[in-house]
């Protein structure tokens, strides 16, 4: 209980901190466009690496073995490709969030579509964190399982309701390191303890218990959401220069494989520790009630570093995106009330039952099918190519693919729901020059 106070007491007061100190929407949305190269590489590395990256990972090599390297691997290829095509326009453009950026290439009805999109989405993966976050407080601190969640919803609602952008980012770094040294303890623990999981597990990309369709799934479902993702676009909106954008997500791209890489391990050690009838969203809360006090704790802060690293940068992303493309304000005090109603919705959804996976997985069919691939085909194309009514034809029919998919656990729906997306787009581009050179020829 104490450590749980103490952690909280540090972040609020972070937040009251920058809060007195920043008052403007500059610094509220993206931290006075002052992070260096290691700061937005931290950052987005401790955003990217959140409650599912870490207890659903890490459950799920301890169900699958080495290909739920994947979890996380698929979204360090998804940054590379951002990083490699994006990362320049993105800091390059001087906006806020990233739907602003989207009105841009694909006009302004377009922008107002995605936000709507961005909004369950987001909403999704917050009580994902949520989730994680109840978990680990009730271990930290012995509550009910409600008093737990809510107690943990309340200290990430809080944080990031008072400091926004700045304080989430301040605080990334520290929690970041603290994320690795503590898996990094418990790695070698586990190792010493008993390192024939690990040593007799075959490296492989695929198996029996995560086929071919699955791996698909990963590479284009889960590495699709880092490819274009408001949370990471804000983190390079708020670098420095474009200089530091580019190098900050090139640390993160590494970070992000070095710690898909431990996390699998951590999982795969967990058998024949854990008990076999164990969930796999509690394995490592069941790891950690058998470590020793002092490498258990380590394992725990580090988890709680983990999911509050991505949820206050989840709830950032949605309340600033809500209010400066739905409602057009930049006010901080209405970003904050915003904060509020969405912490709230995502509370309620975590007390659903849902497990962390499932979540994140709703929420990706649908942001990936409807925004990811279309926005990321057109920033490939030049600034107005699309005409809006493409645009938003194309973002409508994607999410439409992807939310079917949700809905009936068919990934062909989402598939599909991409591959009309993208159709729409280079078929609108070819209309609108056609129809420009047959104006002009008149």
């Amino acid at each position: 209980m104490l450590t749980f106070c103490l952690y909280a007491a540090l972040l609020l007061a972070l937040g009251v901190l920058d809060a007195r100190r920043r008052h403007g929407s500059l610094a509220f949305f993206v931290n006075d466009r002052s992070s260096g190269a290691l700061h937005t590489g931290f950052s987005l590395a401790a955003s990217c690496i959140g409650g599912s990256a870490t207890i659903g990972m890490a459950g799920l090599a301890w169900q699958v073995g080495s290909p739920a390297f994947w979890w996380l691997g698929s979204g360090a290829c998804g940054l590379a490709l951002l990083t490699i095509f994006l990362a320049r326009k993105v800091r390059e453009s001087e906006a806020y969030t990233m739907p602003e950026m989207v009105a841009a290439w694909l006009g302004p009805r377009a922008r107002t579509l995605v936000s709507l999109i961005i909004m369950p989405a987001w909403l999704a993966i917050l009580a994902a964190q949520f989730t994680a976050m109840g978990k680990l407080t009730a271990t930290l601190t012995g509550m009910p399982p409600e008093w737990a969640l809510f107690a943990g919803a309340a200290v990430i609602v809080a944080y990031s309701c008072l400091g926004g952008q700045a304080s989430v980012i301040r605080s990334d770094l520290p929690q970041c390191v603290l994320l690795l040294a503590g898996i990094a303890a418990a790695l070698f623990w586990l190792f010493g303890h008993d390192s024939a999981p690990l040593e007799f597990m075959p490296l492989q990309l695929v198996n029996e218990d995560f086929g071919p369709d699955r791996f698909t799934y990963f590479m284009v479902i889960m590495g699709g959401s880092y490819l274009v993702c408001p949370m990471l676009f804000g983190r390079m909106l708020s670098a420095g220069s474009t200089k530091s954008a580019v190098r900050g997500a090139w640390i993160a791209v590494f970070m992000l494989l070095a710690a898909a890489a431990a996390v699998a391990a951590l999982g795969v050690l967990c058998r024949g520790f854990v008990p076999a009838d164990t969930r796999p969203d509690d394995v490592l809360a069941g790891a950690m009630r058998l470590m020793p006090t002092s490498v258990g704790m380590l394992l725990l802060v580090a988890l709680l570093s983990a999911v509050l690293s991505s949820a206050d940068s989840c709830i950032i992303t949605a309340s600033t995106v809500f209010c400066n493309d739905l409602l057009g304000s930049r006010d901080v005090r209405l970003c904050r009330l915003i904060t509020l109603v969405f912490g709230a919705g995502g509370l309620v959804l975590s007390t659903r039952g849902h497990g962390i996976l499932d979540l994140l997985l709703m929420a990706n069919d649908i942001y990936v099918c409807g925004v990811a691939v279309p926005v990321f085909a057109a920033m490939l194309m030049k600034k107005g190519s699309v005409g809006q009514g493409a645009a938003v034809l194309a973002v409508s029919v994607g999410g439409t693919g992807g939310l079917a998919s949700a809905v009936s656990g068919e990934i062909a729906f989402g598939y599909l729901g991409m591959a009309l997306a993208v159709a729409i787009m280079v078929f609108g581009v070819f209309f609108r020059q056609n129809r420009k050179n047959l104006c002009s020829a008149e």
